[in-house]
């Protein structure tokens, strides 16, 4: 049996990999070295994380940080091979008033034949501080393969994609949110395989990143395979409202929202004073918070009638998958920030309200111009009118843009089996069998 190192660092991929059948599925068919900065083999049973002789957690002091700090600022300021993307010319925009920023661009103009993100890659591969564990592990287990979660997005991918391609060992990222190749442009150091959700994706890592097309894969997310699992016994929409103590014979708003943004409150209100004003029928709010949201988030919207908020754990199970499911099936319209929930709730043919806010600008963001142009969604600026057009058409009539919801849906999820962890680690065969 092949051996696999597995590196995972965020909530959200260790929720990906670690709480869905992904970890399972791997473990029946390679040996599992799982490297995470705080699990360890006494933590993973005591949390309940998957428990197989095949599977090792250990817990894992990762050295580089200094170094990936670094660069991440000069890597932002100063490559520009990125500046025809939307996204990038979006972010240097919103930073632009950053002082050392806009030194470090200004300088290094002469240097953009240079300073690519090649240069980086290298810069950092000389640089980088060899860790004694990791080849001591490297010889004691003799790895075929080393899996990211990501393409280098975040310090701990990084160093582990340069380990590996310092050890001579093939490496492969499995897991890149929606927009990482896009919105993080400068900070992607590519493993030698990718592993996209969809066709979109696919490209690119293709046209922006200069991935060989045979080396970069479409599993489908496997965030979104609890979407097509079978149950026993799922909840009624009654029950389920009930259990969140809504009223059933109300029509449901769910609003959810990004990480740490005011404008995400402020929409909120608009929402409720609508509701408040007769303006929309009176309809159930369910706030369900971002995962990683402050704790006492939307504390001030606590005892409103007919409110329900809802906080997500960091780390979310198939449980807290499942219930995400549940939010989004029984609600009647979803309302977000062009968020991934965006593409969930298209899954299940639920009307989508995005509104717009002057900051971040997402809707021309690359990852999401698909979504935008397909209209499947219903884009609201700062105007309470369209807000209150959008969310009363779709009350009235749900399947107002189906046709459209539909067609993104075909481009965004080509399979619906519950099956992209399966596909995703079955490739890891080609790549294990080239060498």
């Amino acid at each position: 049996m092949a051996t696999i190192f597995l590196f995972v660092d965020k909530p959200t991929f260790i929720g990906d990999l670690l709480k869905t059948n992904y970890l399972q599925y791997l473990s029946a068919k390679y040996k599992v070295i799982l490297f995470t900065r705080n699990i360890d083999s006494e933590t993973a049973i005591a949390e309940g994380y998957y428990q197989s002789p095949d599977v090792t957690y250990v817990k894992y002091k990762f050295r580089n940080k200094w170094l990936f700090d670094l660069t991440k600022i000069l890597r932002f300021s100063c490559i520009r091979e990125f500046d025809h993307l939307a996204t990038a010319k979006l972010y240097r925009h919103r930073r632009g008033q950053n002082r050392d920023n806009t030194l470090l661009r200004i300088m290094s103009r002469p240097l953009a034949n240079i300073l690519t993100s090649r240069f980086f890659y290298r810069l950092e591969l000389s640089l980088l501080r060899g860790s004694g564990d990791f080849r001591n592990y490297c010889q004691s287990y003799k790895p075929s393969l080393i899996i990211t979660a990501t393409p280098g997005l975040n310090n701990v991918d990084a160093e582990a994609i340069m380990l590996a391609k310092k050890c001579g060992i093939k490496s492969v990222s499995v897991d890149c949110n929606w927009d990482g190749l896009t919105t993080r442009v400068s900070r992607v150091r590519p493993a030698d395989y990718f592993i996209a959700w969809h066709e979109p994706m696919r490209q690119e890592a293709i046209t922006i990143h200069r991935y060989n097309p045979d080396r970069v894969f479409v599993s489908g997310p496997i965030r979104f395979d609890h979407h097509f699992a079978e149950f026993d016994k799922i909840p009624s929409r009654a029950e389920f409202l009930v259990s969140k103590g809504l009223n059933p014979a109300n029509k449901t708003v769910l609003y959810t929202n990004k990480k740490g943004y005011s404008f995400d409150e402020d929409s909120l209100r608009r929402v409720i004073d609508l509701r408040s004003n007769g303006l929309i029928p009176y309809v159930n709010i369910f706030i369900r918070a971002h995962p990683l949201s402050k704790r006492d988030r939307f504390g001030e919207f606590h005892g409103l009638k007919d409110l329900y908020l809802e906080q997500p754990p960091e780390i979310m199970s198939g449980d807290d998958l499942l219930n995400l499911r549940y939010s989004l099936l029984y609600s009647d319209v979803n309302i977000n920030h062009c968020s991934t929930v965006s593409l969930e709730a298209i899954l299940l043919d639920k009307p989508v309200i995005n509104y717009w806010e002057p900051v971040l600008r997402v809707p021309e963001h690359d990852h999401y111009r698909p979504v935008v142009d397909s209209g499947a969604v219903r884009l609201v600026k700062d105007n309470d009118g369209d807000m209150i057009k959008a969310i009363n058409d779709f009350l009235a009539d749900p399947s107002l843009d189906r046709n459209k919801r539909l067609g993104l849906a075909q481009l965004l999820f080509p399979f619906r089996d519950g099956l992209s962890y399966k596909r995703s680690v079955d490739f890891l065969e080609t790549i294990i069998g080239a060498n």
